[in-house]
């Protein structure tokens, strides 16, 4: 995936979370075992043009399936004042018995007092089911820049499936849906199989992809994605650990300042990329000591990114970095891991 590591994931959140909204439970309603619809946790993150937007699941603990999902999201200020309320469905209309549905919903202003988002179930009825007759085949996923994925989709019914939907849910280390993208709604005949292809931006959150397509008639079970690869345009080498002179330490002083630099190659297009770089120091009990970040820009083929850290107790400790861009997406493989880096007090 785009960032394989727990360590990356817990940088993720420890440097990026600026756009994020806090999203208040999984569901205002009383938890007790009589609750039959319910929303998992959620996932909310303020959007480029300042909207909030609140992405989650819906799971249906009938033995019978449901529709007209109604959610209601309060977007909530740093009191928990309601700014904004707003109402949304499900994306699939409906909900096998025992089954999931993912939603997205986006707040109408663009209010950077927002903080908070509150979601509840606001209402739901019966259906008659939808055979399970769409056969979803997965492609291959290929994540750089952009989301690529190819697929095919068979109709195994016996009636025309017209207007199918199918969509590629991202969700993060938590189970938690961070993305939702969909192919072009395509019709198909009995017996036939079409093509599709899906295009978006990833999620550096994202751990696992599942599959799910709806059309008027029918509908698909949930599909697993596995066949995925990242190609990333930076790659990170020969990391250096020295003094403010570029001289090597034998041993760090306590107190002493440390510069980490990294020699960065820009691989894709265009030249001009800009980036963040990253500089992770761990104890080896696992325990971060220090996060330190670069912004820079490349104006050509390489560039050198530099972190000056100060450590402030004594023992050993391992090195990661990482190269990141603007909107939080990794441009490069996580950097060589330096194993052992000695800090000592002048005492010692």
């Amino acid at each position: 995936m785009k960032i394989a590591s727990t360590l990356a994931l817990l940088l993720a959140f420890s440097l990026l979370s600026s756009n994020l909204v806090w999203a208040v439970g999984g569901n205002t309603l009383p938890s007790n075992t009589s609750l039959t619809v319910e929303i998992l946790p959620a996932y909310s993150y303020r959007a480029d043009d300042g909207t909030t937007v609140v992405l989650g699941e819906v799971i249906n603990h009938n033995n019978f399936p449901i529709t007209g999902v109604t959610i209601g999201v309060s977007f909530l200020n740093q009191n928990d004042n309601t700014l904004e309320y707003k109402t949304g469905s499900t994306l699939l209309k409906v909900i096998p018995g025992n089954g999931k549905a993912p939603f997205s919903i986006s707040s109408t202003k663009s209010d950077p007092a927002i903080e908070k988002v509150q979601t509840k179930i606001a209402g739901f009825t019966s259906s008659s089911s939808r055979q399970q007759v769409l056969s979803i085949i997965p492609g291959h996923l290929q994540i750089a820049s952009k989301l690529s994925f190819s697929g095919t989709i068979k109709n195994t019914g016996t009636m025309i499936s017209s207007g199918t939907k199918i969509y590629l849910i991202s969700y993060d280390a938590f189970q938690r849906v961070v993305s939702v993208a969909n192919a072009e709604p395509i019709d198909l005949g009995p017996g036939t199989t079409s093509s599709f292809s899906i295009t978006s931006t990833p999620n550096s959150h994202t751990k696992s992809y599942k599959l799910v397509a709806e059309s008027d008639s029918y509908q698909s079970t949930i599909t697993d994605v596995t066949d995925v690869t990242t190609t990333l345009p930076v790659i990170i080498s020969g990391t250096l650990v020295t003094d403010p002179q570029g001289n090597k330490y034998s041993t760090i002083p306590v107190g002493a300042p440390v510069k980490i630099t990294s020699e960065l190659g820009n691989l894709g297009s265009p030249t001009t990329q800009a980036y963040v770089y990253y500089v992770q120091v761990k104890n080896f009990a696992g325990q971060v000591e220090f996060i330190g970040k670069y912004s820079g820009v490349f104006l050509g083929q390489s560039d050198n990114a530099t972190v000056t850290w100060n450590p402030t107790t004594d023992g050993p400790y391992f090195i990661e970095t990482y190269v990141w861009n603007s909107d939080n997406i990794p441009l490069a493989p996580t950097g060589p891991i330096i194993n052992v880096v000695l800090v000592k007090s002048q005492q010692s």
